[in-house]
């Protein structure tokens, strides 16, 4: 998470949630843009600097000489540029780690930051203003982190807890802000802040609670019989014909669709 609050629009700002897409920087020459964006990526992901080594080993996993690691360093700090003081966009801090200036801004830093900002910050005690930063904040989740990859790219991201946070964190603004739009009587806005994150996590099982709970409220039996079949074509997908719907949905179920077993279930 960086501070936003005084820094005013990025000198880059790129998107990781989704396809990779940066603004602000030109286009690499093509033989050196996979491994540009993957080091980049790399030091957004850890915005407490990256060591060298750490660099190296992510990339080439295999191995690699100090003299090429250093010469995409070196073409790293160039592609990046200066701020507007004239300052490197990245830089190495005290301990030898690469760092990258606080004008380098990802979508994940601001969709932690407005996160924290609705629940810890101005919106912890003012629904509206909450109910806007986690709008805001859902709206960054495209998809999957960096999910256009290229093959036998980016096996760093396997060991990465940012891996398993972001579908976590994209899964709780939607169910905060669902939350938020059902205690405003606006339950086709709760529905639609679910499906986003069930684009994202669509194994989490407590949007799927939520996805009934909402279309529930909105007192259309067609659309919550359209839901709960969603629900079974999804789980299908997930976990194969055999294994049925986790207990609490199908409990859910039985509660706000009581006749699902033998209209959909089948």
């Amino acid at each position: 998470m960086v501070d936003l609050t005084d820094q005013g629009r990025p000198g880059v700002y790129a998107r990781l949630l989704g396809p990779f897409e940066l603004i602000g920087l030109e286009t690499p020459e093509a033989g050196r843009s996979l491994l540009l964006h993957e080091a980049l990526a790399l030091l957004l992901l850890h915005r407490e600097g990256v060591h060298p080594r750490v660099l190296a080993s992510a990339l080439w996993p295999r191995g690699v000489t100090d003299d090429v690691r250093d010469a995409l360093i070196d073409r790293l700090r160039e592609w990046l540029g200066t701020d507007t003081d004239g300052s490197s966009r990245m830089s190495f801090d005290a301990t030898g780690r690469l760092v990258l200036s606080s004008t380098v801004v990802s979508d994940w830093d601001v969709l932690q930051t407005l996160h924290h900002a609705a629940m810890e910050g101005p919106g912890a005690d003012d629904p509206q203003t909450r109910r806007r930063l986690l709008a805001d904040a859902l709206a960054l989740a495209r998809g999957s982190l960096l999910e256009d990859r290229a093959p036998g790219r980016y096996g760093w991201l396997a060991h990465e807890i940012v891996d398993a946070q972001h579908p976590v964190l994209v899964a709780e603004v939607a169910l905060a802000l669902a939350g938020l739009h059902l205690d405003a009587g606006k339950p086709k806005a709760a529905v639609a802040a679910v499906q986003t994150a069930l684009a994202v996590t669509g194994s989490d099982e407590r949007l799927w609670l939520a996805l009934l709970h909402a279309t529930h409220a909105t007192g259309d039996p067609a659309r919550l019989e359209a839901a709960a079949e969603s629900l079974l074509a999804r789980n299908h997908a997930l976990n194969g014909a055999a294994r049925g719907l986790p207990p609490r949905v199908e409990a859910l179920l039985d509660e706000l669709l009581p006749a699902w077993r033998g209209s959909i279930a089948n």
